[in-house]
């Protein structure tokens, strides 16, 4: 070994290139590896994970002050079936608005600390409370204007700065104001409430669950109880709403895993046979099989192994943004980085497949006599690519050109692996922009999208002035109502919708099932038909697919809506996309719900507004016309806006990242080629050819790469969309109208099979360059 040691130092010293390249690449894979583990560690039970590390809360319990004390309730945490417990915090349910916006109410806790045994709130962004005259609001109240950090809502009648957002696992709340900030608290004519955070020795399911809450408020009157909830309900919230995104983290973490790991072997085996001919000269001067071995797995582990420690680092770097994306994705606090063992799984793994990759072909070469490993060292082995560098010799193409399309058959099995790469890399491009495309569709299509404005004429004070003085409807009526929403500058479109009463049902489903009757067309308001058409009669009506999947039926079943008044035997005639309710919901006309219901008068008005209209400002203006007699509102449904935007933003950044990966796969293939045929290069200029056709005919030779396997990745990637979108909509409970998922025409797949050419043009720019600017003598003088 005294021999190994100063020729592995020595042959890193003398390739300072190649140490580089294989560094650079064992590092950039790492870090993708860490990432593409990272996410899939938390994709696997997101809700378990979070709730696991922030101690969430089995149980949340809201008492009536008035009726007990935070002493007897301090007292229930000592329970046997109570593990920990925090609490009691002072809490109420007070209406939030963010200048003119009405936001709903919401529920605020007074907290001081976000930490404790129960319950630790996840920190998004900003800094926790420092004092009165603030709030911290949760992750998902934070998308109307106004909320974020810095900007000022008002809370009841008091007015507070935004100073952070947070997440309770179980979403205990929706704001977190200082203990002490009581005229939120204690507002005039509010009852004073208390509320319990609890953990339970046995909470498995509901049962258990319910029979721990009693047994810990064994000793507080029932009456006291206002209200409790239980995080399995929070959980097969979360659990629906994070399945969609499961299936493309996984394809976009197993298509890096892949891509790395095939780039790092192709590096570092190119490295290695790279340098047969120096393995030739230590065979004859002495060095055994082993020797050798040693010495090429040396000057590659080093430099591996380096790369892999500092890719482990970047990978985190990586991780924090886009695990922090993914984690709000799944509407989940995550943690400050990836777990100690994902980085060790990224070392280690890259690390075995720079030893190996470079193990197998140092001891292939030390087989070999002095003589072949010299012979083969200085050019490809004989006869490789020959016929067709022949047939492009008969061809008009330029001399460039014919050189640089036979070069890749000369090493067959490193084009090879190269051609792989470029085609994953291309069709991750191919997937991730079909896949932004289909997102972005869908997220025009909800109702959050298609209604900015909803009109609550239930809420509305009937026969109230107007804020302004100027005239409004005589008796509040829905018709006037509906004449002035109409009437006001930026309305797009307006329909009346019915909520049906609890009371109508679908027979033979036990389930809930919402029912939306509209009083005009409803085929702009956010159900996308998968298939069928829209009612056209009282008797006909449209559901979602997840009520159709839930029940069994299919569209031309009849139904039967039925109430305490009557029943209606109705037809399905269309299937809508859906995800606002779940997909439990029946769409219909209001002359549908006559009979079922006593009054079939539109109780809001859903609004679509006109380009460049704001939402806020359409709801400042309407709401001085109406006064009091209804609601106007920015639709709160924001979470499915947000987590496209985050899926989007998602996408981008890890199709940047495998591409990178896949042009520096060609960058060093670029490169090795272009060192072997340096002395080739050299007589080339001799005879005249010019540094700009050098530049020409080494970006052929990647572009005979590239262009192939653009053009096997166009479909590829097309049909990893077409396979993964639908995963996605099954798991959000819904089938996806075909619209969405042909999201590419003839022409743009023409254009997209270019992505493999664009990534092995630019992973040969810089050894095309190289190769260019060599000097004649220089390039005649290598061996």
């Amino acid at each position: 070994m005294t021999a190994v040691r100063p020729m592995v130092v020595a042959a890193i010293r003398r390739r300072r290139l190649q140490t580089v390249v294989v560094a650079t690449v064992a590092a950039l894979s790492t870090a993708t590896v860490v990432l593409a583990v990272g996410l899939l560690v938390l994709s696997d039970a997101p809700f378990d994970q979070a709730f696991a590390r922030q101690a969430g809360a089995h149980a949340t319990a809201t008492f009536d002050a008035t009726m007990t004390g935070p002493d007897a309730l301090r007292a229930t945490g000592t329970s046997a079936a109570v593990s920990a417990a925090a609490g009691p915090f002072e809490a109420a349910s007070v209406a939030m608005a963010a200048g003119p916006l009405q936001l709903g109410t919401v529920t605020v806790v007074g907290r001081a600390d976000p930490g404790g045994p129960v319950d630790r709130l996840g920190l998004i962004d900003g800094h926790w409370l420092s004092g009165p005259g603030q709030v911290v609001l949760s992750g998902n109240t934070t998308a109307a204007p106004g909320t974020g950090v810095g900007g000022t809502v008002t809370l009841g009648a008091v007015t507070v700065r935004v100073v952070g957002h947070a997440d309770s696992v179980t979403d205990s709340a929706q704001g977190w104001v200082w203990p002490t900030q009581r005229d939120v608290l204690h507002a005039s004519g509010m009852a004073p409430e208390l509320v319990m955070l609890y953990r339970f020795t046995s909470a498995g399911d509901d049962t258990a669950v319910a029979a721990s809450l009693s047994t810990a408020l064994a000793g507080i009157p029932s009456r006291a109880l206002v209200g409790s909830s239980s995080y399995l309900t929070a959980k097969r919230d979360a659990d629906s709403s994070t399945a969609p995104v499961v299936p493309f983290v996984v394809a976009f973490a197993v298509l890096g895993l892949a891509m790395s790991t095939l780039i790092v072997a192709n590096v570092v085996n190119g490295a290695v046979v790279s340098g047969f001919r120096t393995i030739g000269v230590l065979k004859a001067v002495g060095f055994t099989p082993g020797q050798v071995v040693a010495v090429y797995a040396g000057q590659m582990a080093a430099p591996g192994i380096a790369g892999c420690l500092v890719g482990a680092g970047l990978g985190n770097l990586l991780a924090l943004p886009l695990l922090t994306q993914t984690g709000r994705a799944y509407s989940v606090a995550t943690t400050s980085g990836v777990a100690g063992w994902v980085d060790a799984v990224g070392v280690l793994g890259m690390s075995a497949v720079v030893a190996v990759a470079a193990t197998l072909p140092a001891v292939r070469a030390g087989r070999f006599s002095a003589v072949q490993a010299i012979s083969l060292g200085r050019a490809p082995r004989a006869g490789r690519g020959y016929r067709v560098r022949r047939a492009l010799a008969a061809t008009r193409l330029p001399v460039p050109a014919r050189l640089g399309l036979g070069t890749p058959f000369a090493r067959p099995a490193r084009t090879a692996v190269t051609m792989l790469a470029v085609l994953l890399g291309a069709a991750t491009i191919v997937f991730s922009v079909g896949l932004s495309t289909s997102l972005q569709r869908v997220a025009a299509a909800t109702q959050i999208a298609a209604v900015p404005v909803e009109v609550d004429v239930a809420n509305g004070d009937v026969g109230a002035a107007s804020k302004s003085g100027a005239p409004t409807p005589s008796t509040g009526s829905s018709a006037a109502i509906r004449a002035a929403v109409a009437a006001a500058p930026g309305t797009a479109r307006v329909v009346g919708v019915l909520d049906a009463p609890q009371d109508v049902t679908l027979t033979g489903y036990s389930g809930n099932v919402t029912v939306e009757a509209y009083d005009g067309d409803p085929s702009w308001v956010g159900f996308p038909l998968v298939s069928g058409r829209w009612f056209a009669r009282a008797d006909e009506v449209v559901a979602a697919s997840g009520l159709l999947r839930t029940t069994g039926h299919q569209v031309g079943d009849f139904v039967t809506l039925s109430s305490g008044h009557a029943q209606h035997r109705v037809r399905i005639v269309g299937e809508a996309f859906d995800l606002n309710w779940r997909g439990l919901v029946v769409l219909a006309g209001t002359s549908t719900l006559t009979g079922l219901t006593q009054d079939v008068t539109a109780t809001r008005f859903d609004v679509a507004l006109t380009t460049g209209t704001r939402p806020d400002a359409y709801v400042a203006s309407l709401s001085t016309t109406l006064g009091t007699q209804a609601d106007v509102s920015v639709r709160q449904e924001q979470n499915a806006a947000t987590t496209f935007a985050i899926l989007i933003g998602l996408i981008g950044t890890l199709t940047l990242l495998l591409s990178t990966v896949a042009a520096l796969g060609v960058f060093n293939t670029a490169m090795l080629n272009t060192r072997e045929r340096v002395h080739e290069i050299g007589v080339l200029k001799t005879l005249g050819m010019t540094p700009h056709q050098v530049r020409w005919l080494v970006t052929a030779s990647m572009a005979a790469i590239g262009l192939p396997a653009g053009l096997l990745a166009t479909p590829l990637g097309d049909l990893l969309q077409r396979r993964v979108l639908p995963v996605m909509a099954d798991a959000a409970g819904t089938r996806i109208p075909s619209s969405f998922i042909n999201v590419y025409r003839p022409i743009e797949l023409a254009v997209l099979a270019g992505a493999g050419l664009l990534l092995a043009v630019l992973g040969a720019a810089v050894p095309a360059s190289w190769a260019a600017s060599t000097r004649v003598a220089t390039a005649l003088r290598a061996e």
